[in-house]
């Protein structure tokens, strides 16, 4: 009877053999990293040798796994990818645990591999937003930088040793930038703040800031300044106008034609050159140099 049982199972025993003995190693490290309620799975790659290797993401919630009978999923910015990563920041969009698995086809081959364990957003890790506080202009500005697309900044504004009496106020929309009028004075005022996910119900603080409020330049000086620089550019341009027209003939070189003498005729072009002569000099002054070459050629 035991010859018969074995010769049954063997046509089982080599189906099994045959279609399942090039099962594909499954890829390990499969791990959800989530930040600032940003949540990307990621894998390691298939180390098998494939010409093309395809992966697809489907995840099951509480809601999938009661109401609709345990249905899977797909992903939609994840099915027939190369890479091995996928961005689920927009499918686990509730508070549930979510069940996340990865099919891996190579060559026509498929394997399935899961999450170890189920990801609920509400284990993403809040980093605090940075403050920064400018106190050059009026009103004073505080900002907040952060990637989180969906807070409230409770902000926290007291005089340095009166924090009794702090004022709060709630910063609820993108770009995070609240504006305080502040008395000037070398006075010395303290930001603190929090950041408030109502969905995931978790908060993280930011760090006390001092800061000094400087004395700011009065309004009217500005325009003083300006008003100020026209009026001297307009003088400089007047006292340069007036010395070219006073005193410009007094340096300025006089040309008039002087006659040739009568020894160099013989070798002088034609035309009459002119000459140009300083108002400072004698007028034999320019026979001086025409005589010496006179006496050169004798």
């Amino acid at each position: 009877m035991s010859s018969g049982l074995i010769k049954s199972l063997f046509p089982l025993l080599l189906h099994f053999t045959i279609n399942y003995s090039s099962t594909l190693p499954i890829p390990l490290n499969t791990s959800m990293h989530s930040v600032n309620m940003k949540h990307i799975l990621k894998w390691s790659p298939l180390h098998a040798s494939c010409s093309t290797v395809n992966y697809s993401v489907q995840f099951q919630g509480e809601y999938e796994f009661y109401k609709l009978n345990g249905t899977w999923m797909n992903a939609y910015d994840c099915q027939e990818i190369s890479e091995n990563r996928c961005d689920l920041t927009h499918d686990l969009a509730s508070n549930s645990d979510y069940s996340i698995r990865i099919n891996i086809k190579c060559d026509g081959h498929n394997s399935w591999t899961q999450l170890p364990a189920t990801f609920n957003r509400r284990d993403t890790v809040l980093q605090a937003p940075k403050m920064t506080v400018n106190v050059e202009g009026d009103p004073i500005q505080v900002g907040f930088s952060t990637t989180l697309s969906d807070m409230t900044v409770n902000l926290k504004v007291w005089k340095e040793g009166d924090e009794q009496n702090a004022l709060i106020y709630a910063i609820r929309a993108y770009p995070y930038i609240f504006s305080i009028a502040a008395h000037r004075g070398q006075e010395k005022m303290c930001f603190r703040a929090e950041a408030v996910v109502e969905a995931i119900n978790k908060i993280c603080s930011i760090d006390t800031q001092c800061v000094i409020i400087p004395e700011q330049t009065s309004d009217f000086v500005k325009p003083m300044i300006v008003s100020v620089a026209v009026v001297v550019t307009v003088a400089m341009a007047f006292i340069l106008g007036w010395s070219a027209t006073h005193f410009g003939p007094q340096i300025k070189v006089i040309c008039h034609k002087e006659p040739i003498p009568s020894v160099l005729l013989d070798d002088w072009p034609t035309s009459t050159p002119i000459l140009c002569t300083d108002v400072s000099l004698e007028p034999t002054d320019l026979f001086l140099l025409p005589a010496v070459q006179v006496q050169g050629r004798v």
